[in-house]
């Protein structure tokens, strides 16, 4: 199977960006408006308030940083295994050290000694046990054979992906499969699995100190075995765009991974400080549970699901949700950012009709693991660590062989996906 049918887009992820057009600019500009306003409406509302106002900007800068640096959590661990390109992961890692050293002063303060006995507050520390494998393996497969994570998808649609929407229907499917197994997997291992949060056994300093650890000789790995690439150099660097003024600066050429990092960390620590953890499957869980239970086709019952720590699928106060008004804030900044960088494009593909199909297949693997864990790579990956949860790391190794098989599969044995 060729590599292109994995792309998401016409988009090349190194292509520097041209001089937006009249339209573009003030297609971005509306959008801009746009939030501000929702922004505003929310905060002034008696029936919303304040954190869906928060979840408007979050949300939106979220987009907007995605966008710019390229920040895809398959995608840049793709640019690492393909092309020895060690920067999107580096991104990554430079993220999830930032926001958990920021997360851990919010938890300080909070809980100041965390051997108390109780959790933080909606912070994603999950049960630990064999299911958390068996989701990061299906959402790992699932991201090779769709072409990227949830989150990616999100902030893709903004750049006219093909392959976005079929792929997040798929989720939908797939978070249906993952509430008609629920049970049976609570039953056998989530029901009597450990909570196991990482200050509670080791402090604050010592959990910090290994989380950063860990992250460090990652980092080492990764830069001792990859490789920039020469030809791409100068489109990573945004301070040599060519000499154009602000704010078309912001717009010319990729973002470097590690400030798009330092911004998805910063942005993830005021997130959870004002609202909650970072995660963008709440909402799509709850739509397909709605749909679901409207055809009558999951049990009355599913045992433990919304008493466990993560991207929560209840029914909320309102049917406009905070994780709905984020998730359309981040889908509307990356609009904002695409457009004013004019890396806006929508292509129809050649066998259109066999790419959907397939990115739909793809998107039943994460929807699927997406369930079972409660969360996705921002949810029980990302702010699972950043959260000191041990849960977060077994996902993470559950992810790997996922990601291998699917390479395998999609691409044989010798070959690179």
């Amino acid at each position: 199977m060729d590599v292109d049918l994995l792309e998401l887009s016409s988009i090349e992820a190194e292509r520097t960006s041209q001089n937006p057009g009249g339209i573009a600019r003030i297609l971005s500009g509306t959008f801009f408006l746009l939030l501000l306003t929702a922004a505003y409406w929310f905060h002034s509302s008696e029936s919303f308030g304040r954190e869906f106002s928060v979840s408007v900007f979050a949300g939106s800068a979220l987009g907007f940083v995605m966008q710019r640096s390229r920040f895809c959590f398959f995608c840049n661990f793709r640019d690492y295994y393909r092309e020895k390109d060690p920067r999107g992961a580096l991104g990554i890692l430079t993220a999830i050290a930032v926001s958990t050293i920021g997360t851990f002063t919010v938890f300080e303060a909070w809980i100041p000694l965390p051997n108390a006995g109780y959790l933080p507050p909606n912070a994603f520390v999950g049960p630990v046990q064999v299911h958390l494998l068996l989701a990061g393996f299906s959402f790992g497969l699932g991201m090779v054979v769709s072409g990227s994570c949830i989150s990616g998808h999100l902030y893709r649609i903004a750049e006219g992906s093909f392959g976005s929407i079929p792929t997040l229907v798929g989720v939908v499917f797939g978070f249906v499969l993952g509430f008609l197994t629920w049970n049976s997997f609570y039953s056998l291992w989530i029901a009597e699995a450990p909570v196991i949060w990482l200050p509670q056994h080791l402090g604050y300093a010592g959990s910090l100190i290994l989380i950063l650890f860990v992250l460090a000789v990652a980092a080492f790995a990764i830069t001792r075995n990859g490789i920039v690439p020469d030809g791409k150099k100068e489109s990573n660097e945004i301070l040599h765009s060519r000499g154009n003024r602000f704010p078309n600066v912001l717009f010319e050429g990729r973002w470097p991974s590690w400030i798009g990092g330092i911004l998805v960390g910063l942005i993830s620590i005021l997130y959870y400080l004002r609202v909650r953890p970072l995660g963008v499957t709440s909402e799509l869980g709850r739509i397909s549970r709605t749909l679901a239970n409207s055809f009558g086709i999951l049990p009355d019952r599913l045992y433990g699901l919304d008493s466990i720590a993560g991207c929560a699928t209840k029914q909320e106060v309102h049917a406009l949700t905070i994780n709905a008004v984020f998730i359309v804030s981040l889908i509307a900044g990356s609009f904002v950012s695409s457009l004013a960088a004019s890396q806006f494009h929508f292509l129809i593909p050649d066998l259109p009709g066999r790419k959907i199909l397939i990115y739909w297949f793809g998107g039943i693997f994460l929807g699927w693991g997406a369930c079972v864990a409660v969360g996705c790579t921002f949810g029980a990956f990302f702010s699972g660590i950043s959260a000191g949860s041990l849960s977060g790391f077994v996902f993470a190794f559950g992810l790997i062989p996922g990601i291998l098989l699917g390479n395998l599969v999609l691409n044989g044995s010798n070959r690179n996906f």
